[in-house]
């Protein structure tokens, strides 16, 4: 990023001498936006003009030299400047930076301090003034887009914070949010309740009814500084002549679990005790957060008040001595948190009962009880996470979200879980990718493969495709997608097909290619996280079985909000 430094001088007046040591005075520094105007807030995406003025009672054959420094909302230095300077000449100096990039520095939303330091012939003055920084995005979390059939008491809505003052929550019954049903502002915090008995009876939301809503960032001064996109949900209805509810009533191990290394047996009784026969529901089974071998099962057909019963076989993940099984149908029906059993499974665990009910946590709580179970270290790397970017080993976000209910009404409970981490940066062509944000040529071509005709393979989730391609490289590759041109170079090597549509002004794609060396039956992105240089992305790769030929590479390939900060990858599985 190209950084425009103007150094101006001006006002340089004749002033008599005055008698004193403190020849240095009315020492001033403030932050400018690139029209000129001193402010207190900016956005991330801005550029910034910092200015000193300084007042000089003698004449002094030296110069007045200048330092610029800022410090980020965490103390440490994120920008430093010298060389600035000014004759020693008696009167008013002053000097500026102007068309700094405030994303050159930005590490997080917040308070950042400007100090400016000016010196003339061993004496020093210093000033300092702080500004907010804020991002330009927030991103909603819940309730998710398009979600039908609420029933939480009450409604809070949640969003990724931007560093504003307050928020402003807006609810209204039309997608332009025109004359808006209920407008709200907080203190600050990333969430809102809506009201059980609103003041107003049109702000009273109706079952079934299609509402849409949205979050801004206001400064102090309550002007608009961030904004969010608009999502829509409707609310459960108060009765209905016909329930849907299907339920994982059971999970047991068909025989004791004595020997980690062979395959341990499962047994989960899917059952509908809805009104109505449900059709082409999947399940799906992991263990210690790996699939099963034979998931997911698909039950074609069950009627009201059936129970079926589901086999699988799984494996315990090497240097576990114990893992949390979960057993999860893939129905949003009328009773989401009984869509998922879970078992914790150790030596000898095949008498074991099922585990005991718990009180009913927040998420907040629950987010605190996950960070404690899995130790400082491991809860420090899931830094900047929340529940919508949390994942775990084969799950679809939807899954995720049913693990969760379960574990805050108590049907679960959080008695196993680990992070893996081997650190470092990635080798070889997956370290020469990343590097591609770091500032290579916007143009150059994405690593060489050969192109294949196999088909796309095609996930649940919009906006992602994961499949098998022919290997780059002995190492994983990774790739950051910011236009078409790149978009369309990738996509020939995952399929025969015209590359899908993508916005590349609000939208960017993120990638990961196995490499030959990892033998990988899947690889999966868990999720972004900001750090001090910009964004990170995590993800892992499950192998395949010992002796399954595995002669291709497995893919996935993503589309996120669009940011252009510096991009890294980071791998979690542990390598053998």
């Amino acid at each position: 990023m190209k950084h425009i430094y103007a150094v101006l001088i001006f006002g340089l007046a004749s002033l008599p001498g005055a008698a004193g040591a403190q020849n240095l005075s009315g020492h001033a520094v403030s932050v400018h936006d690139s029209a000129g105007t001193e402010r207190q807030t900016f956005s991330n995406a801005e550029t910034i003009t910092l200015r000193q003025k300084v007042t000089n009672s003698v004449t002094s054959p030296n110069p007045i030299t200048f330092t610029f420094e800022i410090k980020s909302t965490a103390g440490a230095r994120a920008f430093y400047h010298s060389g600035n300077s000014a004759p020693g000449t008696a009167g008013t100096a002053q000097t500026q930076l102007a068309g700094l990039s405030i994303n050159s520095f930005y590490t997080a939303p917040g308070n950042y301090t400007f100090t400016g330091t000016a010196a003339l012939d061993g004496e020093t003055v210093t000033k300092s003034a702080s500004f907010l920084i804020s991002s330009p995005n927030i991103t909603l979390l819940y309730p998710p887009y398009g979600a039908r059939g609420l029933a939480d008491k009450p409604l809070t809505f949640r969003w990724t914070a931007s560093g504003a003052s307050r928020y402003r929550v807006m609810v209204a019954d039309n997608a332009g949010l025109y004359n808006a049903l209920h407008t709200a502002i907080n203190s600050g915090e990333s969430f809102y309740s809506y009201p059980d008995s609103p003041s107003q009876p049109r702000e009273q939301l109706v079952p079934e009814q299609v509402y849409y809503w949205k979050v801004e960032g206001l400064d102090a001064s309550n002007n608009k500084i961030s904004e969010s996109s608009a999502y829509n949900f409707s609310l459960k209805a108060q009765a209905s002549a016909q329930t849907r509810n299907i339920a994982i009533s059971a999970l047991d191990l068909t025989s004791p679990a004595l020997d980690f290394e062979k395959p341990m047996n499962f047994r989960a009784v899917l059952y509908n005790s809805g009104s109505a026969t449900e059709s082409n529901i999947s399940v799906k089974l992991s263990l210690g957060g790996i699939a099963s071998q034979d998931s997911p099962k698909q039950v074609m057909t069950i009627a009201s008040g059936e129970k079926v019963n589901l086999a699988f076989t799984a494996f315990m993940p090497p240097g576990q001595e114990e893992g949390l099984a979960v057993a999860c149908a893939d129905l949003f029906d009328d009773n989401m948190p009984d869509n998922c059993k879970t078992r914790l499974i150790a030596k000898d665990a095949g008498a074991a009962g099922p585990a005991k009910p718990g009180r009913k946590l927040s998420y907040e709580e629950m987010f605190q009880a996950i960070l404690k179970r899995l130790g400082p270290e491991a809860a420090k790397a899931l830094e900047g996470y929340t529940f919508e970017s949390l994942t775990c080993g084969n799950c679809t976000q939807d899954e995720l979200a049913l693990v969760i209910a379960a574990l805050i009404s108590g049907e679960a409970q959080l008695v196993g879980a680990s992070v893996t981490d081997e650190g470092g940066a990635l080798p070889g062509a997956a370290q020469t990718a990343a590097a591609e944000d770091a500032g290579a040529d916007a143009d150059a071509e994405p690593p060489a493969a050969d192109e294949t005709s196999l088909e796309v393979t095609r996930h649940e989730t919009p906006g992602e495709w994961t499949g098998y391609t022919e290997p780059q490289g002995k190492e994983a590759s990774v790739f950051v997608l910011r236009d078409a041109r790149e978009w369309k170079k990738a996509w020939k090597n995952l399929s025969s097909e015209e590359a899908p549509e993508l916005d590349f002004g609000t939208t960017m794609v993120i990638g990961v290619v196995s490499g030959s060396g990892d033998r990988a039956e899947t690889v999966r992105l868990l999720g972004k996280r900001k750090t001090d240089d910009g964004l990170a992305f995590d993800y892992y790769q499950i192998e395949a079985p010992a002796g399954a030929a595995q002669p291709m590479a497995a893919y996935i390939f993503r589309v996120y909000e669009r940011s252009d900060e510096k991009i890294s990858f980071k791998r979690l599985d542990v390598k053998k």
